[in-house]
This record gives structure tokens, C-alpha cells and sequence, in this order.
């Protein structure tokens, strides 16, 4: 990005975080009388000039103010030194949430996206830890009726998966618990590969539900993005830039796009890193109108999860890149309580 002058960076800044505030496009004259910058209104309005043929700033008319471009918003971005605290008080209480919820990393996912619009006030998107390989726990295969039981499938740090069994010939409860009992005896802790490496002497039956483990866990490891709770819709309906119904019902459509989760997913920085995405840098059209800000939680190896906040580009990005950090930060340690 092109370098501009100390004085220059100062107004734009000003120029940003004015419009961030206001939602009303900024006028030289309310800078010059608002702020002391120690420039004059004339030099106040040929820097604008010079922002607006750079594209830093858009005018929605020729004499109107000045609002922030894509650009801009990147400049005031990567201009932060420092990001604000959360207040202890909501520290506090969103620990304790948490602490209600003992172990239970589903309702964990669940607050995090809860606890992290109210924090910024936009659209909070949390997944689901994933690990990169799904990893066998325990079977239990149901008796339903004689041509039927109920296959349930637990793997390691995610959700159960539950399957239909059909039986070509009746199997006892009993014999169904005692299969149960010898595949997760066997089986825990292995990965896909691992299992189909497995030499188990096995009957006919048992070889079918091993089928079956595989492609479960199969489908799992191809499906790399975790259930996501998307929290906060509402908050952005609140914002000026999406007041009228065409804008709103965009955003609904933003919102419950399928795609969403993946478009979090894939800007994930797989380092931990904070990333920051404005406006058109998204990779996905249906978000240019928003910016995200997202970051990894969990441990490498062993399971992470994505989570970030979506809002519209004049979100307050030093309060929003505190709280997903903040939020990020308690995910993490609690996932590591409850998998080292």
C-alpha cells in the first residue's frame, strides 16, 4: 500500500473513525471544526481530493461527504497500534456462562457465538471443533425389531452419528451389546485408516458394521468444517447501512447462505492468526457488502474450530478484534481442559 505523509495518515484515520461512528458521510468542514488537527479547511479539503483520486474515500455525490472505500478501512486497519480491553464485568460473566456449562463443548460453541455478537453488537460465527482425522470412541448397535437395529457411532470430540441397520437375519439385544462391546473394546482410538488395517476376527455381522464404521468416518474427515452456530442477525438489521428491505433481506440471505460456514472456514488462518477481511477482499461475492474478522481456536493435532464475527465494513474493528481474541483465547482453553 501506498505511503502517505504522518499528517495525511492522521486525517484519514479521523475521516474513518468519524464515519464508523456516525453512519453519515464526513465533511471537510465538520473535520476541521470537530478536530484539531492543526491543518487548515482549505489543506483539509485538497487531502480529501488526494484520498478520493488514491481511493481511499468515495463521495456519493460531487459536493457531498466523504465516505470511507474498501481501501480506506484497510489503511485505518492496519494503522491500529492497540485494541481495547474487554470490561471486567463482562469478563466475568461470560466466564461464569461457561463454567455452568462444565464440560460440554457443544453448549461451549453455543455461547461463544451468543457471548461474541453481544460483545460487537454484529453476527457471530463459531464451528464446531474439528479434528483433521475423526478418530473412533464407541459403537452401541440398538435392538428395534428383528430386521432392524440402531447403529450409534461416537467419535472422539464430536457429535454422535446415528445410522439404520438393517439385519438380513434376528440378532438378540444381547448379541447386539456383546458385538458393541468387542468393536469398541477393539476399535477406540483408531482413525479411519487405522481401522481398515485392523485384522479382527470377525463374523459376517461384524464385518458389515466395520463397513459401515468406515464409511461414517469417511464422510466425517471429507466434511473438514465443523457444526457452526451463527448467532446475532439481528444486531446487523440494527445497522443504518442495511435499513431499507432490499439491503435487509440480503443480509437474511447473507446469513443463511450454506455457504457461510465455509467462507469462515477458508479464511481461517491455520497459524492462530487474526485475520481482518474488508469488504471485496472476500473471496466470496455474496459477502463483499461485510467484513469478517476470524481466528482459530483449539489445538493442532487434536481438534480446532473457526470463529469470527461478521458485520458491516464500518464495524468498530479495534472492540471487535479484542473480543474475538478474548473469545478465541477462553475457547481454547477450555477445549485443551478437557483433551490433554
Amino acid at each position: 500500500m501506498r505511503m502517505i505523509s504522518k499528517r495525511k495518515a492522521e486525517l484519514l484515520n479521523t475521516l474513518v473513525k468519524d464515519y464508523i461512528r456516525s453512519a453519515i458521510p464526513v465533511a471537510s468542514e465538520k473535520v476541521a471544526q470537530k478536530h484539531s488537527l492543526g491543518i487548515s479547511s482549505a489543506t483539509i479539503r485538497n487531502y480529501m481530493a488526494e484520498f478520493e483520486e488514491n481511493g481511499y474515500i468515495t463521495r456519493p455525490h460531487h459536493y457531498s461527504g466523504a465516505i470511507p472505500s474498501d481501501k480506506g478501512y484497510r489503511f485505518y486497519v492496519e494503522s491500529i497500534l492497540t485494541i481495547e480491553d474487554i470490561p471486567a464485568k463482562s469478563r466475568h460473566t461470560i466466564h461464569n456462562r461457561f463454567k455452568e456449562a462444565e464440560s460440554d463443548i457443544e453448549a461451549w460453541t453455543g455461547m461463544a457465538a451468543i457471548s461474541l455478537s453481544q460483545l460487537t453488537n454484529n453476527a457471530a460465527v463459531v464451528s464446531y471443533p474439528k479434528q483433521p482425522q475423526s478418530k473412533f470412541l464407541r459403537i452401541n448397535l440398538v435392538y428395534i425389531q428383528d430386521s432392524l437395529a440402531f447403529l450409534i457411532l461416537v467419535l472422539e470430540k464430536v457429535h454422535l452419528r446415528k445410522q439404520l441397520l438393517p439385519l438380513i437375519e434376528p440378532i438378540s439385544n444381547d448379541q447386539l451389546q456383546f458385538i458393541s462391546n468387542k468393536l469398541s473394546d477393539s476399535l477406540k482410538g483408531l482413525n479411519r485408516e487405522e481401522i481398515m488395517e485392523k485384522n479382527l476376527d470377525s463374523s459376517p455381522f461384524e464385518t458389515k458394521v466395520m463397513d459401515i464404521i468406515i464409511k461414517i468416518m469417511e464422510a466425517e474427515d471429507r466434511n473438514n468444517i465443523g457444526e457452526t452456530y451463527v448467532y446475532g442477525l439481528k444486531e446487523i438489521l440494527k445497522q443504518p447501512e442495511f435499513s431499507n428491505g432490499q439491503k435487509a433481506r440480503e443480509i437474511v440471505d447473507v446469513i443463511e447462505d450454506k455457504q457461510l460456514p465455509k467462507a469462515i472456514s477458508s479464511e481461517t488462518s491455520t497459524k492462530g492468526e487474526m485475520k481482518v477481511i474488508i469488504g471485496r477482499e472476500n473471496r466470496f461475492q455474496f459477502l463483499h457488502p461485510l467484513s469478517m474478522v476470524v481466528c482459530q481456536y483449539g489445538l493442532l493435532g487434536e481438534g480446532s474450530g473457526s470463529i469470527g464475527v461478521l458485520g458491516p465494513k464500518r464495524m468498530e474493528y479495534p472492540k471487535t478484534i479484542a473480543s474475538v481474541k478474548f473469545i478465541s483465547s477462553l475457547m481454547t482453553d477450555l477445549f485443551t481442559q478437557v483433551t490433554v
